[in-house]
């Protein structure tokens, strides 16, 4: 029934006039219009649900019609008076090569992958998707053996609402805290974790980012993926550098491209970003950006319907 009235809703805009008007406004403005997206893959996932084949094909096609799909290396190449838009993906999923590398062949537009280099070598996604597939697999007895010191969250069923609802809950309480303390508190978690037998999500090699290298852009996504806001400049300096040296030995390519983890910085990292030959600067941000900037707010986009995704990536979510 949620399905259906939200289908609804996006119908009722489109008889408005809302997506016509919306898109003559990014014209108007000369909006660059980025999308930050995960994962695509037709199998559910009620943790981080995944956009499904068809709706990621549907949006490519929407936006092959109204904007000029570009990388962050030539926004300024636009040849026509079409508005700009840039894909920008996260993380380094291996449902990118499987379903979304297809799709993007398909519609002729590359597209920006933010890769975590730790998670490219060890094959294992970071330890909040680790959870959320422990989660999703584990039974109730072995999770309520799970405590944490400051948070009093129990499981109250085994039903997946449940577990995504407990689930988002310990990930926010570890993420809001520095690296130290929660690599500690991650040790109790993962002895129990151990104890269930389960599959993680399973992350591109390193073969496979140099093979989507040669038709799209690769940017980093911090080395290990920690919340920098909550990190002092050192450890954000030498993390970065770690970035660079892996880009430079083991990929071999440049790294000019940098995505703050969790949407969490601190201004002073952007400067650090940009003294060390970073060109492009991504957050989340909900909010348009400009082709000429050098930190650019992207669009999350998910969503169970075309209509859905399609007034996202026209900033029906936009912050005021």
């Amino acid at each position: 029934m949620r399905e259906k009235l939200k289908a609804g809703y996006y119908l009722l805009l489109d008889a408005l006039g809302r997506d016509a008007w919306l898109l003559e406004r990014i014209k108007r403005e000369k909006l660059l219009v980025v999308l930050n997206l995960h994962q695509v893959s037709p199998h559910e996932n009620p943790f981080w649900p995944p956009l499904h084949p068809k709706i990621f094909d549907g949006l490519l096609e929407f936006l092959k019609a109204h904007f000029e799909i570009v990388l962050f290396g030539d926004p300024q190449a636009t040849k026509n008076e079409k508005p700009l838009a840039i894909l920008s993906f996260d993380d380094g999923y291996h449902n990118f090569v499987e379903y979304a590398v297809p799709l993007l062949e398909k519609h002729g537009v590359r597209a920006n992958m933010n890769i975590i280099p730790a998670c490219v070598e060890s094959g294992q996604p970071v330890w909040n998707v680790q959870l959320y597939d422990f989660l999703k697999a584990a039974p109730r007895a072995l999770i309520d053996e799970i405590t944490f010191p400051g948070i009093d969250l129990r499981l109250k069923n085994e039903r997946y609402e449940s577990k995504v609802h407990y689930g988002l809950g310990i990930s926010r309480f570890l993420k809001n805290r520095p690296r130290n303390e929660r690599c500690e508190l991650w040790k109790g978690l993962e002895r129990i974790m151990q104890r269930h037998e389960f599959s993680f999500t399973r992350m591109m090699n390193r073969q496979e980012v140099l093979q989507i290298s040669e038709s799209n852009d690769v940017g980093a996504h911090s080395y290990s993926h920690e919340s920098m806001e909550f990190e002092d400049n050192s450890f954000f300096e030498n993390d970065l550098a770690k970035c660079h040296e892996y880009f430079r030995e083991q990929l071999n390519l440049p790294l000019e491209t940098y995505a703050f983890p969790n949407g969490s910085f601190r201004s002073e990292q952007v400067a650090i970003l940009e003294n060390n030959g970073i060109r492009n600067i991504l957050i989340v941000g909900e909010d348009f950006s400009r082709p000429n900037n050098s930190i650019f707010s992207r669009f999350t986009i998910y969503g169970s319907s075309i209509g859905e995704v399609k007034y996202q990536a026209l900033g029906i979510n936009k912050k005021s």
